[in-house]
């Protein structure tokens, strides 16, 4: 009668191996989870990043539209009174003038631009204020980066811009100052 637990050679069946292949497996099980919700962070991150883009562009959209709209007016009296966007020289920022950063932008503190950019929910808005003239004092030279011929009037306006990206809750605001000869 042969026995059931004898193996030539004297050594009886232990289980290590199954032991340390379960091992071995636990431990790439939870490699694999680490991997996951890496990779799902880095997706959240470049989420993120991509509807960041999206506002500034927006944004961008919005300056250059309110570029074209000054360049559009034959003369600066559309800015001689504040209302819808438009704002005048001398206006009082605190009772007028929208906080840019704080406030709804609506209808009636800001314009909206028609073209809307691609993956944008909500399209961008601008305000411009007249901030000043200048005229009759030659040439300005900005860093060398070429004259200005100063001898004819010159309007500087203030325009800030805000685009939202693929949602409403990212949101970029943008400012710049715009000279216009008339």
């Amino acid at each position: 009668m042969r026995n059931s637990t004898y193996f030539p050679g004297g050594q009886k069946q232990r289980g290590w191996v199954l032991v340390i292949g379960l091992v071995v497996l636990v431990m790439l099980s939870i490699i694999a989870i680490a991997l996951m919700r890496t990779t799902l962070f880095e997706e959240k991150m470049a989420g993120a990043n991509r509807d960041i883009n999206l506002s500034f562009e927006a944004a961008e959209t919005a300056l250059r539209g309110a570029e074209a709209f000054i360049e559009s007016q034959p003369d600066d009296s559309l800015f001689s009174a504040t209302g819808t966007g438009i704002y005048a020289q001398g206006t009082d920022p605190a009772n007028t003038e929208p906080n840019a950063f704080l406030t709804t932008w609506s209808d009636t503190n800001s314009r909206i631009l028609t073209s809307v950019p691609a993956g944008v929910t909500t399209a961008p808005r601008y305000m411009i204020k007249k901030v000043g003239e200048i005229g009759d004092e030659g040439s300005l030279n900005l860093g060398g980066y070429g004259e200005t011929d100063l001898s004819q009037k010159s309007v500087i306006y203030r325009v800030t811009a805000r685009g939202t990206g693929g949602n409403d809750s990212t949101q970029t605001v943008l400012r710049s100052h715009y000279a216009r000869g008339y």
